[in-house]
Order: C-alpha cells, then sequence, then structure tokens
C-alpha cells in the first residue's frame, strides 16, 4: 500500500439466512408469514393472521432433499461460501472458465470431469470410464456417502408427520371463524337439539292425551326464537353467540321435531297407544254386535270355540300388494240365510284372489284373540281402508255375505301380549331412528354456523370487516 497499510484478504462468510416458512393446513403449502399477509390481506385483521401463523400453521421441514450438501461434506445442511470482496486483492473478481479449478479437476485439461484426461469423448460419449472406479475406487467411500445420504432421507420421510383426517376435513371447509369460542359451540348445537327432541316426543307419545298441549308448547318455542331474531335484528348481542343463528337453527329444529314426531304419531304411536289404552281381552263371539265394541283393543273368542275364520271365503284385493280380508264366523252365523259379518281378518299378501287366507294365525286352531285396527286401517290406523273396503265388497258379491254397519277389522292371533311386545319395539325402534338422524341433522346445522361465524355481525356486515373489529374490541374493552 502507498500509505504503509498493509493490505489484507478480507475474508467474510455470509450464510443465507431464508424467511421462516410454515405449512399451512388450508392447503398444504409452505408459506412464510409475508406471504400469508398478502394472502389474506383484505379477509382478515393482522390479529387474526398473527394467531393462525402461531397456533394453526406447522414449521416446514428445512431442506428434506439435502440439496445444500457441499460437495465432499455430505453431513453439512447449511452450506456457506467463502467471498472475498473486489478490491481487497489484486486478484480480478472472476476467472476465465479454462483457468478454473474444481478440485483436483483442471476444466483446461479434463472439460468434461472424466477424471482421466485420456478418455475421449467419441469413444465414450457417456463418460461411464469414470464411474465405476469412482463407486468400487477408494474402499467403496463414494457408495457409503449415497447410502448414508439415502438413509438421511428415509429417516426424514419417517420423522414426517402423517396427515390426519381431520386436518383434510377442516382444509376442505376452509378456515371459517377465527374468533370462534367453545362456549357458542355447545349453546348453539345443544340448546336447538333440545329443542328437537323436546318436539320429537311430546307429538310422538303425548297427543292420545291433549293434540291442543302439544301445539301451545310448540307456539311457545317457536315465540321464543322468534324474539331471538328480533333481538339481533335491533343489535343485541349474547357474547360470541349468534342470536339470529341461534333463532333460525330453534325454529328450525322445532319444525323437524313437530313433523317427524307427527309422522311418527300417524304411522306408529297412535295404533301402539289404542292397543294399551283400549279396552283388553273383551269376551265376544262371531254374532256379538261390533257396535259393542266399538271401544275395544283386543277381543278374546276363547269362550266361543265356534268363533273362528272362515278361510273358504276369503277374498283378495290386488293393488300392487293383496290386500286381503275373512269373515269371522261361527256355527250360527254361518248357517243364516245371510250371513251377517261383524270381524273382519286382514292382512296385506297372505292370500289369492279367492280363499288361501293364510294371515297371521288364521290356519292355527289354538288361536282365538283378536287385535282391532284402529279407524279400520292396516298396518296403521287409517292406512289402505279403501282398499280393504273393495276386498269386503268382493267377498260379499262373492260369497253372498254381508258386512255389517261398523263392523272391525282385526288381527287374528294366539296371543294379544306377544302382538303388543312386537307394536312396542316397532315404536321405539322408529322414535330411535328418528331422533339419531333428525338429531344429527340439527347437530350438524349449529356446528356450522358456529364455524363459520354466521350471525355473529350486524345487518350489512360481515365478519372481519372494520363494524365487526370494532364490535369486537369494544366488547373486549
Amino acid at each position: 500500500s502507498s500509505r504503509g497499510i498493509p493490505r489484507e484478504r478480507a475474508h467474510v462468510t455470509l450464510v443465507m439466512a431464508e424467511p421462516e416458512r410454515r405449512i399451512d393446513p388450508e392447503d398444504g403449502q409452505a408459506r412464510t408469514f409475508a406471504e400469508l399477509q398478502a394472502l389474506t390481506k383484505n379477509a382478515y385483521t393482522p390479529q387474526q393472521v398473527r394467531e393462525y401463523w402461531d397456533t394453526k400453521m406447522r414449521p416446514a421441514p428445512a431442506d428434506p432433499f439435502l440439496s445444500q450438501l457441499r460437495q465432499g461434506d455430505p453431513s453439512s445442511l447449511n452450506a456457506s461460501r467463502t467471498l472475498t470482496p473486489y478490491g481487497a486483492s489484486d486478484d480480478p473478481p472472476t476467472r476465465p472458465a479454462s483457468e478454473a479449478q474444481l478440485g483436483r479437476v483442471d476444466l483446461s485439461q479434463n472439460p468434461f470431469m472424466t477424471q482421466n484426461a485420456n478418455v475421449s469423448v467419441k469413444q465414450d460419449p457417456f463418460l461411464t470410464a469414470g464411474i465405476q472406479p469412482q463407486v468400487l475406487g477408494a474402499g467403496g467411500q463414494l457408495l457409503d456417502q449415497v447410502q448414508a445420504q439415502g438413509e438421511e432421507v428415509e429417516e426424514f420421510k419417517e420423522e414426517l408427520p402423517t396427515r390426519h383426517w381431520t386436518e383434510s376435513f377442516y382444509s376442505l371447509l376452509g378456515h371459517g371463524d377465527l374468533d370462534r369460542k367453545p362456549r357458542a359451540q355447545t349453546i348453539l348445537t345443544l340448546i336447538p337439539l333440545a329443542m328437537f327432541l323436546w318436539e320429537l316426543v311430546i307429538f310422538s307419545t303425548l297427543q292420545h292425551i291433549s293434540t291442543n298441549a302439544c301445539w301451545l308448547m310448540t307456539l311457545t318455542l317457536a315465540s321464543v326464537s322468534c324474539a331471538g331474531l328480533a333481538m339481533w335484528y335491533i343489535g343485541v348481542r349474547w357474547g360470541p353467540v349468534s342470536l339470529l343463528a341461534l333463532g333460525s337453527i330453534c325454529l328450525v329444529a322445532i319444525l323437524t321435531g313437530t313433523y317427524l314426531g307427527e309422522l311418527e304419531w300417524i304411522y306408529v304411536w297412535q295404533g301402539y297407544m289404542w292397543m294399551n289404552t283400549g279396552r283388553q281381552s273383551v269376551e265376544s263371539s262371531a254374532s256379538t254386535a261390533a257396535g259393542a265394541r266399538s271401544d275395544a283393543a283386543t277381543l278374546s273368542f276363547a269362550s266361543f270355540s265356534d268363533s273362528s275364520v272362515d278361510v273358504s271365503r276369503s277374498a283378495g284385493y290386488k293393488d300392487t300388494d293383496h290386500y286381503c280380508v275373512a269373515p269371522i264366523m261361527s256355527s250360527a252365523t254361518a248357517g243364516a240365510d245371510i250371513p251377517r259379518v261383524n270381524y273382519w281378518a286382514v292382512g296385506i299378501n297372505c292370500c289369492e284372489k279367492y280363499g288361501s287366507f293364510t294371515c297371521d294365525a288364521s290356519r292355527t286352531s289354538a288361536a282365538a284373540y283378536g287385535v282391532v285396527q284402529l279407524h279400520g286401517g292396516y298396518p296403521c290406523p287409517s292406512c289402505n281402508n279403501e282398499k280393504f273396503e273393495l276386498a269386503i265388497k268382493k267377498a260379499e258379491a262373492q260369497y253372498g255375505i254381508v258386512s255389517a254397519p261398523g263392523a272391525l277389522l282385526i288381527r287374528w292371533v294366539t296371543s294379544t301380549k306377544q302382538s303388543k311386545v312386537t307394536a312396542a319395539a316397532w315404536a321405539f325402534g322408529s322414535l330411535l331412528c328418528s331422533t339419531i338422524f333428525g338429531g344429527l341433522f340439527i347437530y350438524a346445522l349449529g356446528w356450522i354456523a358456529w364455524y363459520y361465524g354466521i350471525g355473529k355481525t350486524g345487518p350489512g356486515s360481515y365478519a372481519g370487516s372494520e363494524d365487526a373489529e370494532a364490535a369486537r374490541e369494544k366488547r373486549v374493552q
């Protein structure tokens, strides 16, 4: 140096540090915090983005494919490069490619790095002559290095966490409301579910006591739900729970429970309740007037041994299914000039056009009991009335018999107790199915409303907007 200051070669070691990347569970992509901010700029606040970064996103694996290995040092995953700033020496910053040195290889003498300058590219275009010595020479060191690197990659793959099915499910649904609270989930699911179950039970099992009382309780619950909607509309908020979502789901739960409960009552529970609350095992014969047994649920013909099902005078009306009827006759009624029928045994798909009646226990000599079919329908009250009436008219015309006014349709059985057990199994099984499927539907509605934060803001605003954030900050303060 002209000033007497010795010129020293300055060496600076620079390690290129990249910004941290984390895996986004939404799509499985690795992103930096800046990229996440840019992606969610208009959808979420900085606080929500920071919370999502800290709690939901996992750190991305660092260099899983060992791409940063320095040549000759396979154990290093963070290669650094020593740079000499230009001006610290008289050497130019770069050198010609012909003078470049890569270890022991001189490109000016061995441009294809074959490790053997005498190799001819024309004779060995794929340069295979230099590969075998590298793999097998020096005690197989190169092969050992390759195997070691492969083992490191396999170990890394084993350490990678497998993706649980819930992560895929939430990735499909999206981020949802980042400000959702567990307490809000409990309220939005359990309260509508309780209303649904209440409506289902009262309309299924209590209508035989008072139908008007069932509807009065339903209107009361509906009024409370509508009041919640009105409170939300005028700006009233209830902590983390959306009154809009709660009121709407409660109304849906009330309607669903009422509808399913009404179906349960019509098709299952009405007949089951009648079987247990009507007069039981009323002594009767084939000649007993049907009008005198109009309030009976079960009949007993055991005291009159000559009363039985006359299968020879049965008839079936075909309308997709066969609707079968056969008169209950005794020696007195069968010998009359015009036999009068007070009771008809009925069934479905257990007879032919005429005769061949095999419904229930009609062919069993020990059978002497009848289960009265409410409102003349089978298998449920008022079911298939017209078809059974047509079958009765067919039997009247064919055999010259007459059905008495108010004749009762019964099922001919050996034991009324067994019939009640079977009816109870159908009733409670049907109610259980309605509870499960209807309950899952209502629960799903509440969970979706909670996950997406439906109705957490007032009319004209949305989750994540400035108005919503201001309201949230005000509640916190």
